[in-house]
């Protein structure tokens, strides 16, 4: 790398160096003392209990100040403008399409301002093929569209999403209706039964947009463009991936001593977690998971687990099928 001859001046000046760092501590620490994020945290900590409804109001109400996302725009430009290595201290939120600072972070309530690039919108529109989908979070989001970029937006509806999800009723989603949305307009939805599609924009859109916490599904559901019908789903719980991670980097190692550990993780509340977690200890030692496999078959309380676990008894154990018991094809 060759630096450029600022970069190269600000590199040899340890005092410009520490004048950078403290000017971003000052800036993180002006934010964190703000009416806006001080008010919010206080209204999130009195909730007696955090409700989904409770905390989209509260987003709202953060996200209906304007004026200091534009004032909040403005010192970020500000600063960098008198320091080109001044970073604004908050945490980057990206993917395909979005890019964004985290302005805000608690387990009940995240929010982030960014802009959604209309180059970047457009390229994933044409790379998309037959297997694009319509995606459902799982999750409430709570969007307000500060420059809505001339965006038209196709709104669907779905089976909610719940805890006792089965593949072979995970239906089709439905066309609700598509329409234009208006700068300042605050878009609410439940990722449980509802999602949207930005299908055109004329230019980049800036939104503030909130995560919800509170009242999440499991899963988060994917269908068809084409043909509307389920396509898959993948877990909204981050504790659960990593018990997925864990489980099979112990499995990795051969850790026969941690069977304790695997069997005690098949507790797990949600019914994808247990069958991943069964197919890593089946891997590690099919002795000592086979006892438990054979609970799994008969009293796991998801369906779907039930009948994978009969299917792998009968596949690769038959001598332990119960002759009375029926071996359903499991859809997953």
């Amino acid at each position: 790398m060759i630096a450029s001859e600022t970069l190269a001046a600000w590199l040899f000046d340890p005092a410009r160096q520490l004048a950078t760092g403290k000017s971003v501590i000052a800036f993180a620490r002006k934010w964190q003392d703000h009416p806006l994020v001080r008010s919010l945290k206080q209204e999130i900590d009195a909730l007696p209990v955090k409700t989904a409804a409770a905390l989209v109001a509260a987003a709202g109400r953060f996200m209906g100040e304007e004026a200091e996302f534009e004032s909040l725009l403005r010192d970020i430009i500000a600063n960098s403008k008198a320091d080109p290595f001044f970073r604004a201290p908050f945490r980057l939120v990206s993917n395909d399409i979005h890019s964004g600072l985290l302005l805000f972070d608690d387990p009940a309530l995240s929010i982030s301002l960014g802009v959604i690039g209309l180059d970047a919108l457009a390229h994933k529109k044409l790379s998309e093929d037959g297997g694009s989908a319509i995606s459902f979070t799982g999750q409430w989001t709570v969007i307000k569209f500060l420059k809505a970029g001339g965006a038209t937006l196709s709104f669907w509806e779905a089976p909610a999403i719940d805890g006792d999800f089965v593949a072979e009723k995970g239906g089709s989603c439905r066309f609700v209706e598509r329409r234009t949305i208006e700068d300042g307009e605050i878009l609410v939805t439940d990722g449980r039964s509802q999602s949207y599609v930005i299908e055109h924009a004329t230019s980049d859109i800036i939104c503030a947009q909130a995560l919800i916490g509170a009242e999440s599904a499991p899963l988060a559901l994917s269908y068809d463009w084409k043909s509307l019908e389920f396509a898959g789903a993948s877990s909204t719980d981050e504790q659960a991936c990593r018990s997925h991670m864990m489980v099979t980097l112990l499995r990795m190692m051969d850790r026969k001593d941690a069977v304790p550990v695997v069997r005690d993780a098949l507790k797990d509340q949600h019914f994808y977690t247990r069958w991943q977690i069964m197919r890593e200890f089946l891997a590690l030692d099919a002795e000592a998971a086979l006892p438990v496999l054979r609970d799994m078959a008969r009293e796991d309380p998801h369906p779907e687990i039930r009948q994978a676990a009969q299917q792998t008894l009968a596949r690769f154990f038959p001598d332990d099928v119960d002759e009375d018991q029926e071996i359903v094809a499991c859809p997953a």
